[in-house]
């Protein structure tokens, strides 16, 4: 588990970035059908299903990026990175696995 110390250390852009992909994805389970009205229902059917992959592929970005970073790094910056990388992993986990629940069966034919 994280410590405080640790989520601070991630920076407010990440922080921002697992908060707002969380967030899309303890909401996805309420969309349904796309209706593209002016109401609520474009929010939870238009905007949530096409959000959540966009995050993913956010994280999955900056995982990659960790990585690079940490290959030449001094040990405070690995030990950073290390745990934005545990951040990650925490954050991805549920994401993905309402995304697979969710969005990917009405994407196979």
């Amino acid at each position: 588990m994280l410590t405080p110390q640790q989520w601070l250390s991630i920076g407010l852009l990440r922080q921002a970035l697992h908060l707002a992909a969380l967030l899309s994805g303890l909401l996805l389970p309420f969309g349904g059908a796309p209706d593209y009205t002016a109401t609520w229902d474009l929010l939870f059917n238009g905007v949530l299903p096409a959000m959540v992959p966009i995050f993913l592929i956010l994280i999955g970005f900056d995982v990659m990026m960790c990585k690079v970073l940490s290959d030449g790094a001094t040990d405070t910056e690995a030990a950073r990175l290390a745990n934005i990388l545990k951040c990650h992993y925490w954050v991805a986990a549920p994401v993905f696995a309402a995304f697979a629940i969710f969005i990917a069966p009405s994407l196979m034919p």
